[in-house]
């Protein structure tokens, strides 16, 4: 009897997994710029919405090229009791040495990291992606010789992700030119979706990459407590 009932909750649990392994994580990006306006907004929903984590930033502000752009950010998730925390980010030259520092020792320290970021992201499948531009300058050779550059800019972008990740369907790319009045603004919006058990493999394909190099789980450790 105790037996079948043991048997019975291992197969409810493995079939669980197997259902949880199957369904996707959703990624959803939009960043907006209007005028002055910014905003950045990256939301992950996983296991049928159990899980969620949602990372905004609402406020970027200009301070001068020492101290470069102050960033107002908001980071909420429903995982255990759930986390909500709101601070601002000083984006200079420290801030972005720091940041590249921090790189250098991960592919250092994490075998052959690269080619596991390959193979992770050659798993996401991208179902949006759209990027739209008003640009104008008053000066009719600079909208121009600007239009061109952006154009230019986006297809160099979207050459490197079309090696890179799976486009389900053709990238909506737009620029529209002014020449009556000065602007700028730009939106971009993509949904990308990865499987959840791809995921956990991959995770644990790292995990096993950082353990093989000597003092890898201490620097992870000691990066992802100061992010």
């Amino acid at each position: 009897m105790w037996i079948w009932i043991v048997l019975g909750i291992i197969g409810c649990i493995l079939i669980a997994v197997l259902i949880a392994a199957c369904t996707y994580i959703d990624i959803k990006v939009l960043f907006n710029k209007v005028e002055r306006d910014d905003y950045l907004s990256i939301k992950v929903r996983m296991l049928f919405g159990l899980v969620k984590f949602n990372y905004q930033i609402r406020k970027i502000k200009f301070s001068g090229f020492d101290q470069g752009f102050l960033m107002k950010r908001e980071r909420k998730d429903n995982i255990l009791l759930g986390h909500n925390s709101h601070d601002h980010i000083q984006l200079n030259i420290d801030f972005i040495q720091s940041i590249y520092d921090h790189i250098l020792q991960i592919i250092r320290f994490t075998a052959d990291f690269k080619r596991w970021v390959n193979k992770l992201l050659r798993r996401v499948h991208c179902d949006v992606l759209t990027w739209e531009t008003h640009i104008g300058f008053e000066d009719v050779v600079e909208t121009g010789m600007a239009t061109g550059i952006i154009w230019a800019l986006k297809g160099t972008i979207m050459g490197w992700l079309s090696h890179t990740i799976r486009l389900e369907h053709m990238p909506g790319l737009e620029v529209h030119t002014h020449f009556n009045a000065p602007q700028f603004t730009t939106e971009l919006r993509c949904i990308a979706k990865i499987r959840f058990g791809h995921a956990m493999i991959a995770g644990v394909v790292l995990l096993v990459r950082i353990v093989k190099v000597k003092g890898g789980l201490k620097l992870w450790q000691s990066i992802l407590f100061k992010v």
